[in-house]
C-alpha cells in the first residue's frame, strides 16, 4: 500500500510536466489524382483535434478572409493559427520554438486537399513539447494554444495541439488583399500571388511558392547552433 501511495504522489508531482506534451497529428501523403470535378467543403477537425477546436471562440474559427481582416497582434487568449514552418530553436525548459509564417484562413477548404491563403498577418512563434518529433521544414501546421507573450514583435503560442500537412497535402489560393507577410519569405516566391492556386500541386509548385526545404526546418537547427537566429526580420 505504501508503494502505491509513493507512486501516486510521484505521478501527481510530475503531472504538470506530463500534461505539457504537445499533441501532434501529421496528415498522410496520398497520391493526388486529377479529376474533372472540384468541390469546396467546410473545415473538419480530426477526432483528435476536435476537443481543441471546440475550445475556440466562434470569431477564432475564421482567421482572415476577404470580408474581414485578422491581425495576430491584436488577438488574446486561446487561438488556432495556420503557418508555414520557417525555423526551429531551443527555449528555456527544453521546449522547442517554431517560427511560423502566418496564413489567413476563412473556414473553407477544397474537399480533396487542404486549402490555405497565400497571404497572412506576419510571423509568430509556437512553443511545443515534443522531444521525439522532427519538424518538417516548409510544412503547413495548424497550432492550437494560448497566446502567452510577444517576443521580438511576434506573438508566442503555448501549443497544446498541432496538425501538420506535409507537401502534397495542401495548396494555396488568394483570398485577401491585406498581406502582412514577412518580406523575407515573399522574396523566395517565384510564382505570381494572383496565380498561386493549384488543385494538384507537385514538388516544383511548393519550391516556387515557399523556397528550398533544405534551408528550413531541421536544417535550420544546425544554423542556430552555429550562431544564426531563426527569426529573420
Amino acid at each position: 500500500m505504501k508503494q502505491i501511495t509513493v507512486v501516486l504522489s510521484l505521478l501527481l508531482a510530475l503531472s504538470p510536466f506530463l500534461m505539457a506534451q504537445t499533441l501532434i497529428e501529421t496528415e498522410p501523403v496520398k497520391e493526388l489524382k486529377p479529376s474533372a470535378s472540384l468541390g469546396t467543403c467546410q473545415y473538419k477537425p480530426t477526432s483528435g483535434e476536435a476537443p481543441f477546436f471546440k475550445k475556440l471562440a466562434p470569431k477564432q474559427c475564421s482567421t482572415g478572409s476577404l470580408l474581414e481582416d485578422y491581425d495576430i497582434l491584436k488577438q488574446h487568449g486561446y487561438v488556432s493559427w495556420y503557418g508555414i514552418i520557417r525555423g526551429i530553436s531551443e527555449v528555456e525548459g527544453g521546449r522547442r520554438r517554431l517560427l511560423l509564417e502566418h496564413k489567413f484562413f476563412d473556414g473553407m477548404t477544397d474537399c480533396h486537399i487542404m486549402l490555405i491563403d497565400i497571404f497572412g498577418s506576419g510571423d509568430f512563434y509556437a512553443d511545443i513539447e515534443a522531444a521525439e518529433w522532427t519538424a518538417p521544414g516548409l510544412a503547413l501546421v495548424r497550432v492550437y494554444g494560448t497566446i502567452k507573450e510577444v517576443a521580438a514583435g511576434h506573438p508566442v503560442l503555448d501549443a497544446e495541439f498541432a496538425r501538420v500537412w506535409p507537401w502534397m497535402t495542401f495548396t494555396f489560393t488568394n483570398l485577401t488583399d491585406n498581406d502582412r507577410t514577412n518580406p523575407r519569405w515573399k522574396q523566395v516566391r517565384s510564382i505570381n500571388d494572383r496565380d498561386v492556386y493549384r488543385p494538384w500541386p507537385d514538388e516544383n509548385y511548393y519550391r516556387s511558392v515557399l523556397g528550398n526545404p533544405s534551408e528550413y526546418g531541421p536544417a535550420i537547427k544546425d544554423r542556430i547552433e552555429m550562431g544564426f537566429s531563426p527569426a529573420w526580420r
